[in-house]
């Protein structure tokens, strides 16, 4: 099965944060929702792509909508 695009950027994102590279991996040492907790409220604020992808695309279908079919 293909990977999404929001899979491939999760790991990218990753990727950078724990270190390492494509080709190897590294030991997380915090939870991924932990990193994606706001700063003020003690993580990283590191936005969690899956969830805003959805809120994009949400806003654009509600855009649409309210738009007569204008893009």
């Amino acid at each position: 099965m293909p990977k999404s695009v929001t899979d491939k950027f999760l790991k990218l994102q990753r990727s950078f944060l724990w270190g390492g590279g494509l080709d190897h991996r590294r030991i997380a040492w915090i939870k991924w929702k932990s990193v994606c907790i706001p700063k003020e409220k003690g993580g990283l604020g590191i936005k969690d792509i899956e969830t805003f992808n959805l809120a994009l695309l949400g806003n654009w279908k509600l855009q649409l909508m309210q738009g007569n079919g204008e893009l």
